[in-house]
Formats: structure tokens, C-alpha cells, sequence
């Protein structure tokens, strides 16, 4: 599961990233943090085909983005920074948003039942598949507190189903369904800790029963895509694609193009978002901010830790939307979500920077550990203390 890889990758970043020395680095940050992009992606042990990244540090006046390599395996087409791509899991630190939103507006609170607000279908097919919907709440689907069997990488069936038809539209239903047929709860809600797409497409059956409208109004009116010049990010077929937009970059399965699949097989709540590293930069600036949410309590809300059994396994702290880690070494945290077609965005509250990568494909890259590397450098340069 790529989630679980990068929180080993971030989790070695943080313990590696204590000492910042480093001679030969470069003052400009423009010039630096293409470098590594560029001998990241010409590194053969890497295999990894392209990359873009954005990193934004208002204090150190770093607004960097860009790119190295290609947009494809194919090799045929030289990767454009600005070049939109499907962000998959990344989506849900945006539904995590949204939900908050409703919280600001006073239509739900985040105890609530998710039984208040789905439909009687999705309520009975939950029953029928040993689970209570009037005792799990919308926080618990938020941190992965629920106990839903998780449709999406639960096991390696959903895959394996959708690779059969990749023109099938998915519904929220049938995947709903599909995780009652394919696992059993986990545990009572509240208990335990089990990453679960199930449970936000719940969440963004949640949002358009609240905004009564369809999902992806529903995100850009309570996430201010447009008010923030987030000109690239959009839901991929519940919404027009924008205008002028560059062709997007190829998704993969280890080699196998999934670019042509119907993107419903991950669009609910869970998935679904499209964007570019830029916009997602901007999204955590704006967030952290003070720039989206309306009241200053609601991002402590977001960002509560709260502890669970994890059966032992160690696993980064869930927040709501977000994961976090602490390097043990460095004591850098970081909030953070990855995507399964190979995006990330890491939050870094100490020093307000924001981090954006996309890989093109599957590949190793120690570019995250690198860029940390230097931002730590350059803010001590720089002579920045850390909030």
C-alpha cells in the first residue's frame, strides 16, 4: 500500500534530516531545487520516469515549481510543471476540509451519526454487512476510527475487478457494497485504527446532502477553489475540466497505463481530484493560513490527535484528513497524505512550508529527504527561527 511507503520513506526523512550540513548547496532555491529534481530523475536506481514538485516558504521566500523527465513511460513527451494530474487519496484531506466547513456553518457536528445524513439504502446495505450505522460518527470516518472494511485496498480484489473493465462507472453503492461482500468489520467503532476509502465516500455522500448539491459544487463552494487561483483543480467528471488545461500526466499500475480508466473507480469522497502540484502548495498555505476556514478553533479541531489501537503496528497519528509524524531525531512534524497513483503534499507547521511531488510513475526517489534537507539549511542560513 503506498501509504504505508511513504510513511516509512517520511518517517526516515525526519530521523536523517537532524544534521543540515552540507557543502556545495546553492543560495538560490530556484537553482537548487531543480537540481535535485533533475539528478533525482536521471538516477537509474530510481526508475522513476518524471517529476514535478512545489515548494512554497513565504518566511524564506522560496515559491518554487518544477519538473524533470516525462510525463509518461513512453518517454514521448517532456513533463510540463503545470501539467494536471489525479491525486487519488489526497482528496480526502479536501473532504476532510469540507466537512469542517459544514461544522463552521452549524449543519452537523463531527459526533453526529453517520446515520443522520446517508441515505436509507446505504444505511441497510451497511446493516445487512454487520455494521451499525447510528454508532458510527463522522469523526470516526475522518480517522479512520470506523471499523469499515476499506473497499478500495482492503484486499487486492477492487483492483483486480476493476482492471477487468476499466470503462465501468462505478457507483458510490456498489462500492459500498463491494466492501460488505469483501471484508468484515474490523472492529466496534472507536476502537481501532484501519485506513478506510469506505468511509469517506460516506463523507461525500454527507457533503452533498448538506449542500444539496452534487459533490463537486459542493467542495468548490466550501474550499474556495476559485478564490484561492486554484485554476488547475477540479473533479474529474462531475465537473467540467477547465479550460487551457495541459494534457494530464499518465497513471500506472506498476507498468500498467490506467490513465483511460473511468475515473468513477475512485471519486467519491475518497478520490477524485484532479490538480497540480502548484495548486496543492497552495491549498495547504491557504489552509494553514488562516485562509479557508472561517473560525480560528476549526483547524485545532482538524489537526486533534486522538490515540487508538493500532494492534501493535506503528503507524503515523491520524488527524482528521491528515496522517503526522515526528522525526525522532530531527523533531520535525509534518502533516501530510499520499495518493495511490504516486502523489504526496506534506505540511510542516514549525517552519510554514509546504512541500507538493508527483511521480509520473512507481519509483524509488530520495527527493523529499533532499528537499527537507535543504529547506532546513537554508533556513538556518537564512537565520529563521522555527515557530
Amino acid at each position: 500500500m503506498r501509504y504505508v511507503l511513504l510513511c516509512t520513506s517520511f518517517f526516515l526523512l525526519c530521523i536523517s534530516c537532524s544534521s543540515t550540513k552540507k557543502i556545495g548547496y546553492s543560495t538560490n532555491p530556484s537553482v537548487e531545487l531543480q537540481r535535485i529534481l533533475d539528478e533525482e530523475v536521471a538516477n537509474p536506481k530510481n526508475a522513476v520516469a518524471g517529476m514535478s514538485l512545489t515548494v512554497m516558504s513565504p518566511e524564506l521566500g522560496v515559491n518554487f515549481t518544477g519538473a524533470a523527465g516525462y510525463d509518461s513511460l513512453e518517454k514521448d513527451s517532456i513533463l510540463d510543471s503545470d501539467q494536471p494530474f489525479r491525486i487519488a487519496s489526497l482528496t480526502k484531506v479536501f473532504t476532510a476540509t469540507a466537512i469542517l466547513r459544514l461544522r463552521e456553518k452549524g449543519v452537523l457536528t463531527i459526533e453526529d451519526s453517520i446515520s443522520k445524513y446517508i441515505s436509507q439504502e446505504h444505511i441497510t446495505i451497511l446493516r445487512n454487512g454487520g455494521y451499525n450505522p447510528d454508532k458510527i460518527t463522522i469523526r470516526q470516518c475522518l480517522n479512520h476510527s470506523s471499523g469499515l472494511y476499506d473497499y478500495a485496498e482492503g484486499g487486492p480484489e477492487y483492483i483486480l475487478e476493476a482492471s477487468k473493465n476499466a470503462a465501468k462507472r462505478w457507483t458510490r453503492t456498489e462500492q459500498i457494497q463491494f466492501a460488505m461482500d469483501k471484508g468484515k468489520p474490523h472492529a466496534a467503532p472507536g476502537e481501532e485504527e484501519h485506513y478506510s476509502d469506505t468511509g469517506y465516500v460516506l463523507l461525500g455522500e454527507i457533503i452533498e446532502t448538506l449542500t444539496k448539491t452534487d459533490l463537486a459544487d459542493g467542495l468548490r463552494s466550501l474550499l474556495k477553489f476559485d478564490e484561492l487561483g486554484m485554476s488547475v483543480t477540479y473533479l474529474e467528471s462531475l465537473e467540467k475540466r477547465p479550460e487551457g488545461l495541459k494534457p494530464s500526466v499518465k497513471r500506472y499500475i506498476g507498468v500498467q497505463d490506467a490513465s483511460n480508466w473511468d475515473n468513477s473507480v475512485d471519486l467519491y469522497g475518497g478520490g477524485g481530484l484532479v490538480s497540480n502540484t502548484r495548486d496543492l502548495s497552495v491549498f495547504l498555505q491557504s489552509l494553514f493560513n488562516g485562509e479557508i476556514f472561517e473560525n480560528d478553533t476549526t483547524l485545532a479541531v482538524m489537526l486533534l490527535k486522538k490515540e487508538y489501537n493500532s494492534q501493535g503496528k506503528t503507524l503515523p497519528a491520524q488527524r482528521l484528513g491528515f496522517a503526522s509524524l515526528v522525526g525522532k531525531k530531527s523533531g520535525i512534524q509534518a502533516y501530510f497524505h499520499e495518493g495511490f497513483w504516486g502523489t504526496s503534499f506534506l505540511y510542516f507547521p514549525s517552519y510554514n512550508w509546504s512541500i507538493a511531488v508527483n511521480y509520473t510513475n512507481d519509483g524509488n526517489s530520495n527527493v523529499l529527504q533532499r528537499v527537507v534537507g535543504y529547506m532546513k539549511w537554508l533556513n538556518e542560513n537564512a537565520k529563521v527561527t522555527p515557530k
